[in-house]
């Protein structure tokens, strides 16, 4: 490995934190269209082998969504309407809350076999009777950060968000103090620390390319123990 270049990466990288600790923030608005939304919800349905479909219609402080999930062979399709109680989305936190309108409405629409939705029945019957819920509460509730209470969905996205340190990098640049959800849009306020944003920019460009990086160990030879005291 080039020492020396490494070295420059770091002398670089500091020499960026330096410039960005002055740096005033600035505050911002930003709107993001029902349309843009949608084009980037079927985008990731398009690329998901089990989400085939998702969209969803914005309203004043509420919304409706549209889905179709296939888990293990099942075809689901789910409508629901929900009113937003909060949204916090800063690097201290990151939750949302949501309030049923109306009850969800969930479907089965294709199943592998008889014998598979003859099972499914046997279940959602089962959950209903003796645990008092259904199947789509009862799978909600065992996803991290979710929980479900009279109608009430209060989901936290941070055990995720820590797991992206390029994500927690840019929440920290972008202090967001309010998302809303209003008719055809979303609408978000904050400030933006501009110089961090480059710096995060200019830092993830230092990264060296994967495939030059594993070249480079391939081609030179290891450092016997005198090189590597140097």
């Amino acid at each position: 490995m080039d020492w020396s270049q490494v070295l420059g990466y770091a002398s670089k990288a500091a020499d960026m934190f330096k410039k960005a600790i002055d740096t005033l923030a600035v505050e911002r608005d930003m709107v993001i269209p029902e349309s843009v939304l949608n084009t980037a919800l079927a985008t990731i349905a398009s690329r998901s082998t089990s989400l085939h479909a998702l969209s969803v219609e914005l309203h004043d402080n509420w919304f409706d969504v549209d889905l179709v999930y296939v888990y293990q062979g099942i075809e689901f399709s789910l409508r629901a309407s929900f009113d937003v109680e909060n949204i916090t989305f800063d690097h201290h936190k990151q939750t949302l809350i949501l309030r049923e309108r109306r009850p969800i409405e969930l479907s089965t629409r294709r199943f592998k076999s008889t014998w598979q939705q003859w099972g499914f029945n046997v279940w959602a019957w089962w959950l209903r009777q003796f645990k008092k819920t259904t199947p789509l509460i009862y799978t909600l509730e065992k996803i991290e950060g979710m929980s479900v209470k009279e109608g009430i969905y209060r989901m936290d996205f941070s055990p995720y968000i820590r797991r992206k340190p390029a994500f927690i990098a840019t929440l920290y640049a972008l202090d967001i103090k309010s998302i809303k959800i209003l008719d055809k849009e979303i609408y978000m306020r904050g400030s933006a620390d501009l110089k961090s944003l480059n710096l995060l920019n200019e830092l993830y460009k230092l990264v060296p390319e994967a495939s030059s990086t594993t070249q480079t160990l391939k081609q030179e030879a290891p450092m016997s123990e005198a090189e590597a005291d140097r």
